[in-house]
């Protein structure tokens, strides 16, 4: 037997040969599997310093926590979770309800029977835990400051947009109260969304956690880098979109409502307004006052021709954030740019149609002065034609002129009537302004640092530093000069092209609704194409008292204020000082709120003395970079009004004033006053 197998193992390709090959491949698996169960806690270990790496640098798209909170709430059942909450908590059971529930009922459930009510997940953006086990497993917990924005995505131009948002009072109590009286009609997800966004971002019970975007203020937005105001945009449109939804749904019939002692009804009241009594006045008007967006305003846009002084009269344009433009200068000031929007600006080359007529007009004038010449001295060649063609000639002289009477300047009337082809047509100069008719409740401001650089044919982002002040009076840069307690109802308005409608600084009315307070800013870092956003934003201390660390103490005293100035870098939140805001260049856009003067001041005085609002003196650079980039060989990018977007005209038979007594606007999607490139940014 022995000898058998030594044979059998000498010969080549016998069975034992290939038993002995079976064997090495066995033992090759065998050490090729030692070799991975080795490399696996290499692997995991690697991976977890992966992970780690990335929570610390805010690139990981979830918590590790919340990853496993949320397959412990998807696999719990229901009902488990229903009867153990309803013997726990009876008041705040879910028993009377589906025996179904949602995730984040269930998950509110957990955290109830779990003892983390109060508990703050950064993937859930929940409030802070009263026991502190949500926050040691976190490591989230600090004290009670402002909380942050979580960004995985590139989105510290959504974060720094919401923080600005949630820093206007009359915004979150205008969604509040949309949400209110029209959630029955319309679903309005994104008023939700952004009332939820910002009551979590302004209550002290999540001060210190990072907090996440909804996914209904993420899904307007694509995984692209984008700009800030491009997203503002957005999102205030969409808000309009939804009221202008839910307001058309709802019904205009009230029924017995609208009846009084007398029987009126509805559809017999003024267009403007409907009575109702009983319990109160129920009127048109003020339905249009509550439902009007906080920050959209009016333009009053004046196109004229400086030649013959003809103007359309004027255009109402709602805006609900104004694009100030940038010169080559190093240095401005906001009102600078303000100045500088609303400027008297001619246009040279268009075509004006009254100067066309009145061209035509004396034409055609001494057309037939001459053949009356040549009629009367008997010098004509062909009687017959010359008659034809002066009854022509008459026939369009009458034309121009019941043009001009009636202001008719159709293309219809030039090219049918007037026989005027748009070849022959005159071209001058015209001018345009757009200055404020109704300021907004919150006012916004985009400073546009996009620069057309000449040599390279591409867009460049412009540094210059640009200082704002903490208030802003905005009486300059506003139509019209009867105060609220005039006795005059109908306002003078010039129209007159080669003058402007704005009133000279020292002569302009100081009217208290048109004072602003600054609320936050956002600023730009970085190139055109890249950089970081960082908004800077007030919170009052009665909310979040935190302690005043000793620099700023150092810088502003030892007197308490009631609000206090934080930087918001997406999750990164830090108290700073107000010269430390004030000196921020590189602002992007400047949100500011109105506020009541006397209030203010009475407030101020009962603090400290009130001085007059300063600015303080920004750097010449908001970045690393520097002017080394020439600024000779590149002009700005001015943003144009259409006039053709969704606007009230309002005319004028005086070539010199506009007579106007009220001016409505429906809602409705507003239109964005810029046309220029967004700048592209990188988280």
């Amino acid at each position: 037997m022995n000898a058998r197998r030594q044979g059998a193992d000498i010969v080549p390709g016998g069975p034992t040969f290939r038993n002995g090959g079976r064997s090495n491949h066995h033992e090759t698996l065998l050490a090729q599997l030692q070799k991975t169960q080795s490399l696996g806690p290499t692997l995991f270990v690697l991976a977890c310093i992966f992970y780690f790496a990335l929570d610390y640098f805010r690139l990981a798209p979830v918590s590790l926590i919340g990853a496993i909170w949320s397959i412990l709430v998807y696999l719990t059942p229901s009902s488990i979770l229903i009867a153990l909450d309803s013997h726990m908590s009876p008041s705040d059971s879910p028993s009377s309800g589906p025996r179904t529930l949602s995730y984040q009922a269930k998950s509110d459930s957990m955290q109830r029977i779990l003892g983390l009510d109060n508990n703050t997940f950064p993937f859930f953006s929940r409030p802070r835990s009263l026991s502190g086990l949500g926050g040691a497993l976190l490591g989230h917990c600090k004290d009670a400051i402002p909380s942050g924005l979580g960004n995985w995505d590139n989105s510290c131009y959504q974060n720094s947009i919401i923080q600005g948002l949630a820093s206007l009072d009359a915004l979150s109590t205008f969604l509040g109260e949309n949400v209110r009286t029209l959630s029955e009609r319309s679903s309005l997800t994104t008023h939700k969304a952004l009332k939820e966004i910002i009551n979590l971002l302004n209550s002290s019970s999540n001060g210190g956690y990072k907090l996440w975007i909804p996914a209904e203020l993420k899904s307007m937005s694509s995984w692209q880098q984008q700009d800030a105001q491009e997203y503002f945009s957005k999102l205030v449109d969409q808000i309009d979109i939804e009221v202008q939804q839910a307001v058309r749904r709802q019904t205009k019939n009230l029924g017995l409502k609208a009846a009084g002692p007398e029987e009126n009804i509805m559809r017999e009241a003024p267009s403007d307004s409907v009575s109702a009594d009983g319990d109160g006045d129920v009127t048109q008007s003020s339905n249009e006052e509550s439902l009007r967006n906080p920050l959209e305003g009016l333009l009053a846009q004046r196109v004229g021709c400086m030649r013959c002084g003809w103007s359309e009269g004027l255009s109402m344009i709602p805006f609900n954030c104004l694009t100030v433009p940038l010169g080559a200068k190093h240095e401005y000031d906001i009102r600078e740019c303000l100045d500088q929007y609303m400027a008297l600006e001619p246009i040279e080359g268009v075509e004006c149609a009254k100067c066309t007529l009145l061209r035509a007009q004396d034409q055609l004038q001494n057309l037939l002065g001459s053949m009356a010449e040549e009629h009367d001295n008997e010098k004509l060649d062909s009687p017959g034609l010359s008659d034809a063609v002066r009854e022509s000639a008459q026939t369009r002289l009458a034309a121009v002129q019941c043009a001009l009477e009636e202001d008719d300047f159709s293309d219809e009337m030039l090219s049918d009537k007037c026989h005027i082809r748009p070849k022959n047509r005159m071209a001058t100069t015209k001018s345009r302004q757009a200055v404020i008719a109704r300021a907004p409740q919150c006012l916004v401001l985009h400073i546009n640092r996009s620069l057309f650089d000449e040599m390279t044919g591409m867009l460049r982002k412009n540094y210059a530093s640009v200082a704002f002040p903490k208030s802003l009076d905005l009486n300059d840069w506003c139509l019209g000069n009867k105060t609220p307690g005039s006795s005059e109802i109908i306002e003078q308005w010039i129209t007159d092209p080669s003058k402007s409608m704005l009133p000279r600084h020292d002569e302009a009315i100081r009217m208290s609704t048109r004072h602003y307070e600054l609320r936050a800013i956002v600023t730009h870092y970085g190139r055109h194409e890249n950089g970081h956003y960082i908004c800077y934003r007030k919170y009052p201390t009665s909310v979040f008292p935190v302690p005043v660390p000793d620099e700023i103490r150092q810088a502003e005293g030892d007197k308490e204020k009631p609000e206090r100035w934080y930087r918001l870098s997406d999750d990164d939140v830090q108290m700073v000082s107000e010269a430390h805001v004030m000196s921020q260049g590189g602002a992007f856009m400047l949100f500011y709120e109105h506020v009541d003067v006397q209030a203010m001041e009475a407030s101020t005085q009962a603090t400290e003395p009130v001085s007059e609002p300063e600015l303080c003196e920004a750097p010449e650079s908001v970045s690393n970079s520097t002017f080394s980039e020439s600024h000779s060989s590149a002009s700005t990018i001015t943003d144009a009004a259409s006039t053709t977007s969704r606007a009230t005209s309002v005319s004028s038979t005086d070539p010199t004033a506009v007579t106007v007594n009220e001016v409505k606007l429906d809602q409705g999607p507003l239109p964005s006053l810029s046309n220029n490139k967004p700048l592209v940014i990188s988280g």
